[in-house]
């Protein structure tokens, strides 16, 4: 097991395009993703509603998630113009939704998410399968899996640290900073990739 986790990171070591794909998908989840933790704290303190809300708040997302995995399916192929896109996306969301106190406004804004969300996860799953070996696909698969879930609980303690601070604003704005802090990077990277690459 021990072989295959090393071989798995050596691959990924020196295949650059691999390796910010896994930093994206670590950085934004572990940063970004925590809805378990928030939505219950947006619904009861920051709207000041009840579980109903709670329950739109939800939907409102997983309908997003949905229509973002039709999207992926519709456009056939990954690609990193719509992984930045969605990465994009789903941080100048977060971002917009932190001040809101509207539960048919953050549920919009939740939509939209939700929707970026599965754009840009997809379309990192796609691009590390693609970009692996045949024999080491599911190692690599697997650091996707831990770079997606892996950090969770450290994510969540962070979450709840900055409702804690400056209530679920605070936790939206730096989820949404971080990942388009993540974005520019990743836009960068590719720049200078393809510049070092044409000459």
């Amino acid at each position: 097991m021990m072989r295959g986790i090393r071989e798995g990171f050596a691959w990924v070591r020196h295949a650059p395009e691999l390796r910010l794909v896994l930093a994206i998908v670590t950085v934004v989840s572990t940063v970004g993703f925590n809805f378990h933790v928030i939505l219950p704290l947006l619904a009861s303190d920051t709207l000041n509603a009840g579980p109903e809300v709670f329950g739109i708040l939800s939907a409102c997302f997983g309908g997003g998630a949905l229509v973002g995995a039709l999207l992926s399916a519709a456009l056939g192929r990954a690609s990193w113009k719509v992984l930045m896109l969605g990465t994009g996306g789903f941080s100048i969301s977060l971002l917009t939704l932190a001040p809101l106190a509207s539960v048919w406004a953050c549920a919009t804004l939740l939509f939209v998410a939700g929707a970026c969300f599965t754009l840009w996860t997809a379309n990192a799953n796609t691009i590390l399968q693609l970009g692996a070996p045949d024999h080491l696909r599911g190692r690599i698969v697997s650091l996707y899996l831990w770079a997606f879930a892996g950090l969770a609980p450290i994510g969540g303690l962070l979450a709840g640290w900055l409702c804690e601070l400056g209530g679920t604003q605070l936790s939206f704005a730096v989820a949404g900073a971080t990942g388009l802090a993540m974005t520019a990077y990743t836009f960068r990277a590719r720049f200078y990739t393809r510049l070092t690459l044409a000459s």
